[in-house]
């Protein structure tokens, strides 16, 4: 009897022990959603505290034009505005008058700010003694937060409003199947040839220099990380202390925006990598302690040590959601990258605990239920917001747990993502590299997940890249990338782990769901981790230099996005279909579409006359990763006259056998026409 491959959660029999769990998201969000829309009109208008909250210019029924400041500051007993100006001393005139539910206002006259004023925020604590200092912060709202050149851990935020607005002159992209998504850090992708110890990579420089670079590698949409202002420059933009502000150690908000419209030029989606999980500790700086109590956050550290909001509360939800569109609207970003989705998934936070079992994801270790019903609300609104907004969106939740439906509507048992990333493959080859799998467990973990939830694949992303980790090609050759990766030297351990690097990311690619990341510079192998200080730089040179290896697997990784993916895409909307496997010799084949993937493990043993069951059809050589334009051996090189397979009928079964040659450490691929007569 066949059985009928769920859709969705609610049709997965093995989830029915956590059926009301699933039901339970679609029914809060549903009420919520209808509530939003009866009291709002809409879920756009309910995202809306960044257009009523923060300095806004605006006019009487003279058309006299004057500044409303606005602020939720619902535990905070007095709130003054100080700037340059006043030389940041509290004014009279300048005291935020008390309004109900916690919102607090002030009215000054136009002359009082202007482009570029420096703005902060005294707040007198409800619970402070009597005579206690104010408190500095910097505006929630605000849009351009700058470092202090002179007190470095000072931070101020600047009225952002010059003469000549910035306009967009390019449509974003149309959404594109099967995205091949560049991750990136504008900071950190200067070239190092050109950095000094302090200096930071630019806007201006990325879209000039890098975008033109992503396009041309055949990627279809670039990931940011680190736009959202943050002081503290190590942490990759994850401590975000100002949700509003576009990083200014990059430029201004309007070379952001350039940065933007230069991506949609090229056809490229961009991605902003958004932390709304947590945030930033500092409170003179961020959001923490802001009116001096726990605020948006729900006052106990995560395990990062920062604050975790608190999605029980209404008005953290519209501020999240707020900031979804603002980005969306403002900056006409293509989508989010959700980051620590499972920081929002569970009340504790899915601390300690391997996820083992997908009962996991429900119940904690002592069986109490350990989902935040809140957090998943907030979630499902984003996911809706984004997409009512920008329909092209596109939307990826970054969550280790592996909870099911993630990528499935919520009246369907999810929460509207339409990605996820298969977080479990980087983990498996870093694995590999210390030792050899079996055959079995590669397959299993590159095909592995849910037929509903839609996954996103990588060999590597920034996790593998940061602080001092080692990334899976400095794994594989360590210190003999500074010495043998030139075309002219010759080494064993050098030689064998480029190949088993090509292995890795083809076949990464070929299983993968519904879409690929790569990290920046790790498609030429770059061969040092990145981080804040020494190593805050890609050495682009290398990709560069036609006499380095370098070079070649950059163009490994070109020829897989343009000469593999683009032009079969309708095959890679198809899901892998297992042939051929073999342990000891440490083989593994399988299709995809018209395309025929196989691959050769074994270090040593080359197979002369590989025989296994393929769909009937002339098969023609398409890509080898054995090639010498790659840095292979050039003993399976179809650079010239593609081979052409033609395959024999096998008795009483309707595959038919096509035999090829495989030498050790090499990857072929064919493509398949429906022509069994010769040429």
């Amino acid at each position: 009897m066949t059985q009928t491959v769920p859709q969705n959660p609610l049709q997965d029999a093995a989830l029915q022990p956590y059926r009301f769990f699933l039901q339970q998201r679609g029914e809060i969000f549903s009420t919520e959603l209808a509530r939003i829309t009866e009291q709002y009109g809409s879920l756009r208008a309910y995202a809306n505290l960044h257009h009523s909250l923060g300095a806004h210019k605006i006019k009487d029924a003279a058309g006299r034009s004057f500044w409303r400041l606005r602020e939720y500051m619902p535990h905070a007993a007095a709130l003054w505005l100080t700037t340059d100006a006043l030389n940041f001393q509290r004014h009279a005139h300048f005291q935020f008058t008390p309004q109900a539910e916690g919102f607090f206002e002030l009215v000054v006259p136009e002359e009082s700010l202007h482009h570029g004023s420096y703005m902060e925020l005294r707040v007198q604590p409800g619970n402070a003694s009597h005579g206690a200092r104010a408190l500095r912060r910097v505006p929630a709202f605000a849009r351009w937060v700058e470092q202090d050149t002179v007190m470095p851990g000072q931070w101020c935020a600047r009225l952002w409003l010059p003469e000549k607005p910035f306009r967009f002159t390019h449509r974003r992209p149309a959404r594109q199947p099967f995205p091949r998504i560049y991750e990136a850090h504008v900071g950190m992708a200067q070239p190092s040839l050109q950095r000094n110890k302090n200096s930071v990579g630019s806007y201006a420089a990325f879209a000039a220099h890098v975008l033109p670079r992503i396009r041309e590698c055949g990627y279809t949409a670039v990931q940011l990380m680190g736009i959202l202002e943050h002081p503290l420059y190590r942490s990759f933009g994850y401590q975000v202390s100002s949700y509003f502000a576009p990083c200014s150690r990059y430029g201004t908000p309007d070379e952001f925006k350039a940065l933007v419209d230069a991506a949609h030029s090229l056809g490229l989606a961009v991605i902003l990598d958004v932390p709304h999980a947590h945030a930033c500790p500092n409170t003179e700086q961020g959001l923490a302690r802001y009116d001096g109590s726990d605020y948006f956050f729900s006052g106990t550290l995560n395990q990062w040590g920062t604050p975790s909001f608190d999605f029980s509360q209404e008005m953290t939800r519209r501020f999240l959601l707020s900031n979804c569109r603002y980005w969306l609207e403002e900056y006409r970003v293509d989508g989010f990258r959700s980051d620590a989705v499972g920081n929002i998934l569970y009340l504790d936070h899915g601390m300690d605990d391997d996820f083992s079992h997908v009962g996991r994801c429900f119940y904690d270790k002592d069986g109490k239920p350990r989902g935040n019903t809140c957090g998943e609300l907030y979630l499902a609104l984003s996911n809706t917001l984004t997409h009512q907004l920008c329909p092209s969106a596109i939307t990826i939740a970054e969550e280790f747990s592996g909870m099911p439906g993630l990528t499935c509507p919520p009246e369907q048992g999810g929460l509207g993502f339409d990605y996820r990333f298969a977080m479990g493959i980087p983990d498996y080859w870093a694995k590999c590299v210390v030792s050899p799998r079996d055959m079995g467990s590669m397959w299993y973990e590159m095909t592995n997940h849910r037929p509903y939830d839609r996954t996103i694949s990588y060999v590597e992303c920034h996790d593998q890249c940061i602080n001092g980790k080692d990334a899976m090609i400095w794994r594989l050759l360590g210190e003999r990338m500074y010495s043998h990766m030139a075309l002219a030297t010759d080494n064993w351990a050098v030689s064998r782990g480029l190949a088993f690097y090509r292995l890795m990311r083809l076949i990464t690619l070929a299983t993968a769901d519904a879409g690929y990341l790569n990290f920046m510079g790790n498609e030429f192998g770059h061969p040092e981790w990145l981080d804040a200080e020494d190593h805050a730089h890609r050495q682009w040179h290398l990709a560069e230099s036609p006499d380095l290896k370098y070079s070649l697997l950059a163009a490994w990784d070109k020829a897989q996005m343009l000469e593999l993916v683009q032009p079969h895409l309708n095959s890679f909307h198809q899901t892998p279909f297992f042939r051929f496997i073999h342990e000891e010799k440490r083989l593994l084949a399988f299709e995809r579409g018209r395309l025929l993937f196989a691959f050769n493990f074994h270090e040593l043993d080359a197979q002369k006359n590989l025989t296994f069951a393929v769909t009937p059809g002339k098969y023609t050589e398409l890509l080898s990763s054995d090639e010498r334009r790659f840095a292979g051996h050039g003993n399976l090189d179809i650079s010239g006259q593609p081979v052409e397979h033609f395959t024999q009928p096998l008795p009483d079964r309707p595959e038919g056998a096509i035999h090829l040659y495989l030498p050790p450490l090499v990857g072929l691929v064919l493509l398949r026409k429906n022509n069994l007569k010769k040429d």
